[in-house]
């Protein structure tokens, strides 16, 4: 597992389901668990801040980070940006959407969407039970 920003979708999405959606993505510039959003108007934007270091013997680290000046600042971003979210318990369905920017504004949306679960855990359990067949029979 990797770093991954959040980002909020304001853009319309194919699938209302998940307009509201807690999305993560890989592509975002920071990487470094900011908050970035998709506004409706297809402009990205970054939620940036100033950081302050607090020495402390109480902080795990022993020391605590804090974001002060905090402010929304637009991104011009060219390029692919992925967009992901499950939803539900196995059963469960993923989510993902590519966004494509240019001059910091959507282009195109590639929607994707992957159903799991049950019926993947049953055919690996086939597989497994087979192979004991197999080797064992």
């Amino acid at each position: 597992m990797g770093m991954f920003d959040d980002v909020r979708c304001l853009y319309p999405l194919r699938y209302p389901e998940v307009q509201g959606a807690a999305f993560q993505s890989k592509d975002t510039p920071a990487q470094f668990l900011d908050q970035y959003e998709i506004r409706d108007d297809g402009t990205l934007w970054h939620e940036v801040y100033d950081t302050r270091v607090e020495q402390s013997d109480k902080a795990p680290c022993g020391f605590w980070v804090h974001r002060d000046n905090v402010r929304w600042e637009q991104v011009l971003f060219s390029g692919e940006l992925e967009i992901y979210h499950c939803e539900g318990k196995p059963p469960a369905t993923w989510y993902s959407f590519r966004f494509w920017f240019r001059d910091g504004v959507v282009k195109d949306v590639i929607p994707s969407v992957t159903q799991f679960g049950v019926h993947q855990e049953a055919d690996t359990k086939s597989a497994a039970a087979t192979e004991r067949t197999t080797k064992h029979g």
